[in-house]
């Protein structure tokens, strides 16, 4: 008594637990590998993204120190204008007090 739809799911499973078994061991085999790899592609980018945030971090110092610089000497030489001006200011009062002095001595 073999019908033909029996047969049909025999071969079914005997199909589907052959697959499993080969799909299984093709996963033992190739996994230390696939491991493997991904372990050394995680390992890649990290280090390619320590590398680049180490160069950004560089490149953000230097334009960083660059700035700060320009403002320190900007700041200077606003500073020494100042004290210049001032200094001309001071020997200004002093000639201006001199003057005035020489000028009420005349009169008395």
């Amino acid at each position: 008594m073999n019908t033909p739809g029996i047969c049909r799911n025999n071969t079914f499973v005997i199909g589907l637990i052959a697959g499993g078994a080969l799909g299984a061991g093709l996963a033992f085999a190739f996994a230390p590998r696939l491991v493997s790899e991904l372990r050394h592609r995680v390992t890649a980018s990290t280090t390619q993204f320590t590398h680049a945030a180490s160069r950004g971090y560089q490149e953000i110092s230097t334009r960083l120190a660059g700035v700060v610089d320009g403002v320190t000497a900007s700041g200077q030489a606003v500073r020494d204008g100042v004290a210049e001006a001032v200094g001309r200011g001071a020997r200004d009062v002093e000639q201006l007090a001199m003057a005035s002095k020489s000028t009420t001595r005349r009169r008395s």
